[in-house]
């Protein structure tokens, strides 16, 4: 097993990392960021405004903060989370891997949605939540340095919740 990863579960109301047999700095890390709460705090209607974005990125970035030593030197993140699954499909990408510039145009099609752009929308999964999930995942890969993130189960040994 590739010690380089690290596995997500992104939950309604927080997020764990965890990463295997790394038994020096603690296995698994809780952020209080989750789908559902994020999106209640931050969002008032199922498509958010540029504003409502900002402020949701600004909160998740310095929760973030956290985690960047944590995850220092890991390249792919691995989740089962259905909606990055079916972002993968929807993206038809090959072994259900996204690349961090594959999901940084998932979110700008968010953004420019949000900018009055209903086109930018056509093949996102809707809803706040959803929304909220992709703000997450987008700044999880780019604050933490993840180049990927690979939809798998996560392993045995990950000390997930």
């Amino acid at each position: 097993m590739s010690h380089d990863r690290v596995f997500l579960r992104l939950g309604a109301t927080a997020t764990w990392l965890a990463r295997d047999g790394d038994e020096e700095q603690g296995r698994s890390l809780a952020l209080d960021l989750g789908s559902a709460s994020t999106a209640q705090r931050f969002f008032r209607g199922d498509l958010p405004t540029p504003l409502e974005l900002e402020r949701a990125i600004d909160h998740v970035e310095d929760e973030l903060m956290r985690a960047t030593a944590w995850t220092a030197g890991r390249s792919t993140l691995v989740t089962d989370h259905p909606l990055v699954r079916a972002l993968a499909q929807a993206e038809g990408q090959a072994g259900a891997v996204l690349t961090r510039d594959v999901v940084e145009g998932l979110f700008q099609r968010l953004a420019s949605g949000a900018l009055g752009d209903p086109s930018a929308l056509r093949g996102l999964p809707a809803g706040k939540e959803a929304a909220a999930s992709l703000l997450i995942l987008r700044e999880l890969m780019h604050h933490l340095g993840f180049s990927q993130v690979e939809v798998a189960p996560p392993s045995p040994g990950a000390a997930l919740p």
